[in-house]
């Protein structure tokens, strides 16, 4: 098991455009603008980590899911300024999604509206989960303030997408790690999202 390396994606990334014979931004703009009826993930990120965005987008497809991300899918969608008409738009897709991936990287939090995107799908929905692209040499995840309330996202040994449970943690720093606390994302799509999400342990006398 494993999570993403940023190396690894970003070399997924020139690899894709390496064989159309194209940069890396103009491999971005040939990817399918296809529109779906239904997406199996809404990949939540920033236009900062673009390099980024294309490894992990190609990585998702290849798997086999039905992705969205707007700047790829949607190009002509000005997300530069937020806007009611832009927030509807966006709206509208995630309710046909039926997963939301956090790409959670250095420039996720300058993001306009990625919280904004979790926390709606969050209440509409519920499967929420992030999916880290670590620095190389960073093997362990934790989620950075709200984000360590959402499971994550990692790659199992048979190259398949694990959703990972948080350890849970009070107050006194007391941590908790369930079992399982994991399931295959196929699984955690299926059933209730809570169950992938840290539970509160202050009132436990452990």
């Amino acid at each position: 098991m494993a999570i993403l390396s940023e190396g690894a994606i970003r070399a997924r990334a020139r690899q894709r455009a390496q064989r159309e014979g194209v940069s890396v931004d103009e491999a971005l703009r040939r990817v399918s603008r296809r529109q779906a009826t239904r997406y199996d993930i809404f990949l939540s990120q920033t236009i900062r980590d673009a390099e980024v965005v294309l490894g992990v987008y190609d990585l998702l497809v290849e798997m086999g899911f039905v992705v969205f991300c707007d700047w790829l899918d949607a190009p002509e969608a000005d997300r530069a300024e937020v806007t009611p008409a832009n927030a509807e738009f966006i709206r509208s897709v995630m309710s046909v999604s039926d997963t939301l991936l956090f790409l959670d990287t250095a420039n996720a939090d300058q993001s306009l509206w990625m919280c904004w995107e979790l926390g709606w799908f969050d209440g509409a929905k519920g499967h929420v989960a992030v999916l880290p692209v670590l620095p190389e040499g960073q093997g362990y995840y934790r989620g950075r303030e709200f984000l360590g309330l959402y499971p994550y996202v990692e790659i199992d040994a048979e190259g398949h997408l694990k959703v990972v449970r948080p350890a849970a943690v009070n107050s006194q720093g007391m941590m908790l790690f369930e079992s399982p606390n994991s399931r295959s994302f196929e699984r955690w799509r299926e059933g209730t999202p809570a169950f992938m999400r840290p539970k509160i342990i202050e009132h436990w006398r452990l």
